[in-house]
C-alpha cells in the first residue's frame, strides 16, 4: 500500500459513526462539486477554504479539477443477494456493470455534458485480461448497454428464483477496477488526461464475504488509481474497534476515522468546517436572506433575569463557607478577595464557588499543621487554575439552573466531532430563528442562552429516547451508559471537584482490554455481551476511546462519554476527566443500570 502522501494513488478507507460526513466528502471528490468549489471560491470565503485543502491535495490544480472522482454506492441488495450468490462472482459481476455506469456518469459530468445523452460522444478503450467481458473498444452507448445488460439479466434471474439455490453465471474478476484504472477515455474536449479515484460508498452495507472479498481484492490490485472505501464503524468487529491499532489516535496504512481525525486538530478546524455547512444550508432557505446565522445565535447571559439569581448564589455559597469554617481564620484573606472580586453577578459567582471549592480541598489535606495559619491570596493564585474556574462555573450554573449549553463554542463541543450531530443542533436552533423571520426586512433578536440550552438540552433527551431503537442490545447499551453517566455525575460534582472541570469518561486497564478482545469466546462467556454493547456503542461513537492513558504506573483506555449524552446527564463539554472501572462494575451497569452494586457509588 503506497502513502497517503498520495491518496490518488492509495487505497483509503474512510471510516466513521452514522452522520460523520463520508458521503459529503466523497460527494465533494465527484466532478461538479470539484468545479463548483474552484468556481465559487472567488466570492466565498468558505468555499475558498474548500478550494485550498483541494488544491494542496492535488484535486484542483491551476487550471482546474484535476480527479475524475467516481461513486459507487452500495445498499443492502447486495446483501439480499449473498444468500444465492456462494462464491461471489455475480456480485462482482454487478460491481463490475456500476463502476463502468458511474464512471461514464462522472466523464459526462466532467464536460458538462448531460447523462446519458452524449454516451455516444465518449470512446474508451483498453487492453483486456483473457476471459474479460468489458470491451476492449467501446463508444460510452456501447458500454452503457453492456452494463445495463447485466442488470436486466441479474435481476431477471433474482426475480425467476424460488429457494435460495445457487445462481450460475457471474465475474470471475472485479475487471471493472482495472478498467477504471487503465481505460484511455476520450471526449470531443479531448482525452481525460487526469488522476483517478474510486469512490466506495456505504460498503456496511454488504454482507461479511462480500465486504471482505471487496476490501481484499482491491488491497491486493495496487492500480495506479485512487481507491476510497468509505464505511460505518458498526461493519468492524470488536477486535477492529477496540484493538490498539483502531484506537491509536493517528491515522495508519490508509485508515482515516473521521470523528478522531478532526478531534487530533484544534477544535476551531471542526467549528468552522461544520459552520460553514451551516451558514450554506441557513441561506438556501426561504426567507433568510444573507443573514448572518451565528450573529443571531447569542453569546451572554441576560442579567436582567439572572443577575439577581447569581447574587444570591454569591451570598449562599458566603454562608456555607461561614458555617463551613466556623470561627477559623485561615481563609479570611481568601472570603475577602472573593468579596472585592470585580465583575458582574456571574463572575462574582464563579469566583465564590471556586474559592469554595479550594477551601474545600484545603480542609481535606490532613498536611497542614496549624488552622490558625491564615493562607494568603499568593497562596489562592498558586492554586488556582482555568479547570477550576471551569468546574466553578459549571457547579454554579448547575446550583441556580442557569443556562449552560449555549454559544458557538458550545454547539462545536456538543458534536462529538460528528458532523451530523452538529447540524441537527443547530438546525434547530435555526428553526427556531427563522420562525421569527416574517419579512424580508425583518430583524429578529438572537437567539438567548436560556433558549439556546433548551433546544441543546431537547435534542440530547430526543437521542437519549432513541438509543434503544437504533442500537443491538439497545436496553443493556443504554443501562451501561446510564451507569456511566450517573457516576460520572456524582464524581463531577464531589465538593471538592478534584478532576476538573469534570469526570466525562470511564477507563478499564490495557489487561482488562485484552482480555475482551483477545481471549477465545468460550474463555469468556460471562464478558461476551459486555464486549458487544461497547463495541457498538464506540462504533455509534457514543463511547469514543483514547488508548494508552498512564496513571499510577498503569496504563488505560478511556471511554468518554459522547458529547450529547454529557448534556443529558448535566455534565462539562471538556474532555480529561475519568475513573477506572472494573469490567464487573460494567457488567452490573449493562444488567441493572446505575442501581447496579458498586462500591465506589458515593
Amino acid at each position: 500500500m503506497q502513502s497517503m502522501e498520495d491518496p490518488w494513488g492509495s487505497l483509503v478507507f474512510l471510516r466513521s459513526a452514522p452522520g460523520g460526513g463520508k458521503t459529503t466528502f466523497l460527494r465533494l471528490l465527484t466532478p461538479r462539486p470539484l468545479r463548483l468549489a474552484d468556481n465559487l471560491a472567488s466570492g466565498n470565503a468558505n468555499v475558498k477554504a474548500t478550494q485550498e485543502a483541494l488544491r494542496e491535495v492535488g484535486a484542483i490544480g491551476p487550471n482546474g479539477p484535476e480527479l475524475l472522482g467516481t461513486m459507487v454506492e452500495f445498499t443492502s441488495e447486495y446483501r439480499e443477494l449473498a444468500q444465492f450468490d456462494r462464491g461471489n462472482s455475480l456480485f462482482r459481476e454487478l460491481v463490475n456493470s456500476r463502476i463502468v455506469i458511474a464512471t461514464l456518469r462522472a466523464v459526462l459530468e466532467r464536460v458538462d455534458r448531460p447523462f446519458p445523452r452524449d454516451l455516444d460522444k465518449i470512446r474508451v478503450e483498453w487492453e483486456p485480461e483473457s476471459d474479460s467481458t468489458i470491451p476492449a473498444n467501446a463508444t460510452g452507448k456501447e458500454l452503457f448497454a453492456w452494463a445495463s445488460q447485466i442488470e436486466t439479466d441479474f435481476y431477471g434471474r433474482m426475480d425467476a428464483l424460488g429457494d435460495p439455490e445457487p445462481i450460475q453465471g457471474g465475474h470471475a474478476r472485479l475487471d471493472g477496477l482495472k478498467w477504471f484504472a487503465h481505460a484511455h477515455i476520450s471526449t470531443p474536449e479531448g482525452e481525460v488526461i487526469v488522476k483517478r479515484a474510486l469512490l466506495l460508498d456505504e460498503v456496511q452495507t454488504l454482507s461479511a464475504t462480500q465486504r471482505r472479498s471487496l476490501i481484499d481484492f482491491v488491497a491486493g490490485a495496487r492500480e495506479q488509481c485512487g481507491v476510497w472505501v468509505a464505511e460505518r464503524l458498526e461493519a468492524l468487529t470488536h477486535k477492529d474497534l477496540l484493538s490498539q491499532g483502531a484506537l491509536e489516535n493517528r491515522d495508519y496504512d490508509g485508515i482515516i476515522q473521521l470523528e478522531r481525525r478532526w478531534s487530533d486538530k484544534k477544535a476551531s478546524t471542526f467549528e468552522r468546517f461544520v459552520e460553514s455547512i451551516a451558514k450554506l444550508r441557513a441561506a438556501k432557505a426561504d426567507n433568510f436572506g444573507d443573514r448572518d446565522l451565528f450573529a443571531l445565535i447569542g453569546e451572554g447571559d441576560d442579567l436582567v433575569k439572572w443577575g439577581p439569581l447569581f447574587d444570591e448564589a454569591c451570598a449562599a455559597i458566603e454562608s456555607r463557607i461561614r458555617t463551613g469554617i466556623g470561627s477559623s481564620l485561615r481563609y479570611d484573606d481568601w472570603i475577602a478577595r472573593a468579596r472585592s472580586a470585580p465583575g458582574n453577578a456571574v463572575v462574582r459567582a464563579i469566583n465564590w464557588r471556586a474559592t469554595e471549592i479550594l477551601i474545600e480541598r484545603d480542609r481535606k489535606n490532613d498536611q497542614h499543621a496549624f488552622d490558625f495559619l491564615a493562607l494568603s491570596n499568593d497562596e489562592f493564585e498558586k492554586r488556582h487554575s482555568s479547570g477550576l474556574v471551569r468546574a466553578a462555573e459549571h457547579f454554579v450554573r448547575s446550583e441556580v439552573q442557569a443556562p449552560i449549553y449555549f454559544g458557538r463554542e458550545s454547539l462545536g463541543g456538543a458534536s462529538s466531532y460528528n458532523v451530523d450531530q452538529y447540524l441537527e443542533v443547530v438546525g434547530e436552533l435555526f428553526e427556531e430563528i427563522s420562525a421569527k423571520i416574517q419579512y424580508p426586512r425583518d430583524i429578529p433578536v438572537p437567539l438567548s442562552a436560556e433558549r439556546q440550552d433548551s433546544i441543546v438540552r431537547a435534542v440530547a433527551a430526543s437521542r437519549w429516547d432513541g438509543l434503544t431503537r437504533r442500537l443491538p442490545r439497545g436496553r443493556e447499551a443504554r443501562k451501561l451508559l446510564e451507569g456511566i453517566g450517573v457516576f460520572c455525575q456524582r464524581q463531577t460534582f464531589r465538593a471538592s471537584a478534584p478532576y476538573p472541570p469534570g469526570v466525562t469518561g470511564i477507563a478499564i486497564s490495557m489487561a482488562d482490554r485484552e482480555t475482551l478482545i483477545d481471549s477465545p469466546d468460550d474463555k469468556i462467556r460471562h464478558l461476551l455481551g459486555l464486549r458487544d454493547v461497547l463495541t457498538s456503542l464506540v462504533a455509534h461513537n457514543l463511547l469514543v476511546p483514547r488508548l494508552d492513558y498512564r496513571n499510577k504506573g498503569k496504563n488505560f483506555v478511556v471511554f468518554y462519554l459522547n458529547r450529547l449524552l454529557c448534556v443529558h446527564f448535566g455534565l462539562p463539554l471538556g474532555y480529561g476527566g475519568w475513573r477506572e472501572k472494573k469490567l464487573k462494575d460494567l457488567i452490573a451497569w449493562q444488567q441493572h443500570g446505575p442501581d447496579g452494586k458498586d462500591p465506589t457509588f458515593v
